[in-house]
């Protein structure tokens, strides 16, 4: 059996840019000399908004924080944490594990605006549901080629997406309910047992467009019948996993609540 491994350290002001130029190998001298930078090209960020950590920290802090006073010049300012495991953990694990997710299709329940933009392949490469200030705003994009368009990086791994969740207002109150009706799936078009179905199920996932064309009974039904033919639906495996770090990712929102009052 394998274990999981944490560990947390906090950082202050002094040390950020030290933190940053590390984690974003931004020098080729390390102190820690288990560091394989033949292997740093691997790395990639799943944020990627962070250029400066000592600029966009502070920053941050300092336009959410409730208070007028300045912060202190000692003060904790980030929490860095390492979560990983054991080797046999990874022994078997292949980079080639993740599908290409432009190869599944992705829904909600709900009738929400649905923009779609294609990669020079004829292939969805984002997907943005909702509208920039809706109270949420789903993306889900090809990461790999965020990466080599805005930063000229080469990500090894042959897939890398991202599904990205923006909560404002009152949907903040229910980040950890905030997907139930988002499906990622891969539906068999062939399994409708009549064709008009079949057809009309095929048409729906490569001309997206056509929704816009139904009426409600109807787009209800073709939902159904897609979520049933789907043996695949991507979203279950981030429920779980959302599950199973739920507590721990409350106890950090109520911390940073309590330090900073950002809602109040």
């Amino acid at each position: 059996m394998s274990f999981a491994v944490a560990r947390m350290q906090k950082v202050k002001s002094g040390n950020l840019v030290g933190v940053g130029n590390h984690n974003q190998r931004n020098t080729d001298n390390h102190s820690n000399k288990d560091i394989d930078v033949e292997r740093s090209h691997l790395n990639y960020d799943l944020v990627n908004r962070t250029e400066n950590y000592k600029r966009d920290i502070e920053q941050f802090i300092n336009d959410n924080k409730s208070s007028s006073r300045a912060v202190r010049k000692d003060a904790v300012l980030i929490n860095e944490w390492i979560i990983t495991s054991d080797n046999p953990f990874f022994k078997d694990k292949d980079d080639k594990e993740i599908d290409d997710l432009s190869d599944y299709y992705a829904m909600t329940d709900k009738a929400v605006k649905k923009t779609i933009f294609y990669g020079r392949n004829g292939k969805p490469e984002t997907k943005y549901f909702g509208v920039r200030d809706s109270n949420r705003f789903i993306r889900i994009y090809n990461k790999k080629q965020e990466r080599k368009d805005n930063a000229d990086v080469e990500v090894m791994s042959e897939h890398l997406w991202r599904v990205e969740i923006e909560l404002k207002r009152d949907m903040v109150d229910y980040w950890n309910d905030c997907f139930n009706d988002l499906h990622i799936l891969k539906p068999d078009w062939t399994s409708p047992e009549k064709l008009n179905e079949q057809a009309m199920v095929y048409m729906l996932i490569h001309e997206e467009g056509k929704w816009g064309e139904l009426n409600k009974r109807t787009k209800y039904k073709y939902k159904k019948i897609i979520k049933e033919i789907s043996p695949i639906d991507l979203t279950e495996i981030m429920k779980l996993t959302l599950r199973e770090n739920e507590k721990q990712l409350q106890k950090q929102i109520d911390f940073w609540h309590r330090e900073f009052r950002f809602w109040e």
